[in-house]
């Protein structure tokens, strides 16, 4: 005796219908680029910005409410474009994939926290960006006033740096919980932070490891980056940051903004603020990338027999020029982009 199946409710039938959604604005040319899945939510990655878009499944479970729709909402004003973006959800996106990582936690506290890294860094760019345009206004108005006795000035200047600053320390916080997920408990035995992520390591891999080597690395410039912040939160004569707004030198010329840091381990000479500022955005995005690499290449499934590589993917072979990390598959002696 067959049995019946179950009548449809008008909300199954809707929630199990296609659907399409626009993304961006009509004018600007934003195409849909990637779609990187979690279990809660999907980030869509056009070329100049990210929206997250949830199901009316994700949002309403149990089916409790017709109404309810499918929503995208703006999560980022930078897209595949933007380099920040490229080194670290895209890339986040490309490496950490169910056929590599098929544990769903796993995936979606990656792509979470690198999420987290890129709007910490995002909002390091926009200090930059301000800063950059609010010191060529400020020239321009001098230069238009023909006072010789006139500096340009960016009155709040010091507080531009700090919040920079804080910005990048939380990126790179955010860049030391992506190890945990791996080596947590190795970590957590192995003591303070940032050499834990290295102790970990060595446990786990032979000294001239690659892995080993980058959490050396990356612990030096931690420490650098946390000395700048507690000069910045807990001022010394002998640790302290001296930020400098335009000033005028003995031969005449004009400096724009500068920062040096006055610390007896990790001192820095004075120079150009939004150079600095350049500096660290880059750092902390390429950081990204590579601890992301590093953590796949040691952690990811098998792909059958197959030697499966992890690494950078030609510029012939990538879907979107700036996401550089991808797998990699040895064919007759030449790698190849795998997927």
């Amino acid at each position: 005796m067959k049995m019946a199946k179950p009548t449809k409710r008008p909300i199954d039938r809707k929630r199990e219908s296609g659907f399409s959604m626009s993304f961006g604005e009509k004018d600007d040319g934003t195409a849909v680029l990637d779609a990187i899945p979690i279990s809660d939510a999907a980030y869509i990655v056009t070329q100049k910005a990210i929206y997250v878009v949830k199901l009316a499944d994700q949002i309403d479970p149990d089916r409790t409410n017709i109404n309810i729709p499918n929503t995208q909402q703006l999560f980022a004003p930078a897209g595949s474009e933007s380099d920040i973006v490229a080194l670290t959800l895209l890339s986040a996106g490309q490496l950490f994939t169910k056929a590599y990582f098929p544990d769903a936690k796993v995936r979606d506290a990656v792509i979470s926290i690198a999420a987290d890294i890129m709007i910490e860094l995002l909002a390091a760019q926009e200090i930059l960006e301000q800063l950059v345009a609010a010191e060529d206004k400020q020239i321009e108005a001098v230069k238009a006033a023909n006072d010789s006795t006139r500096l340009p000035a960016v009155p709040d200047v010091i507080a531009r740096a700090k919040t920079f600053i804080q910005k990048s320390e939380h990126a790179l916080q955010a860049i030391f919980r992506l190890p945990t997920l791996f080596y947590g408990r190795q970590m957590k035995a192995a003591g303070m932070w940032p050499d834990a992520f290295t102790k970990a390591l060595e446990g786990e891999f032979d000294a001239n490891d690659m892995i080993v080597g980058f959490a050396r690395e990356i612990a030096e410039f931690a420490r650098q980056l946390r000395n700048i912040r507690h000069c910045v939160e807990h001022p010394k004569v002998d640790q302290r940051i001296v930020v400098r707004d335009f000033h005028l030198h003995t031969d005449g010329t004009i400096s724009r903004p500068t920062i040096e840091v006055v610390n007896s381990k990790t001192p820095l000479d004075e120079g150009d603020l939004t150079t600095f500022m350049s500096v660290w955005i880059a750092s902390l995005a390429n950081i990204t990338e590579s601890m992301l690499l590093h953590l796949a290449g040691k952690n990811h499934a098998a792909l059958g027999n197959f030697p499966v590589g992890v690494g950078i993917i030609p510029e012939d072979q990538r879907r979107m020029p700036k996401v550089r990390a991808g797998y990699l598959i040895n064919i007759g002696g030449n790698w190849q982009r795998l997927g």
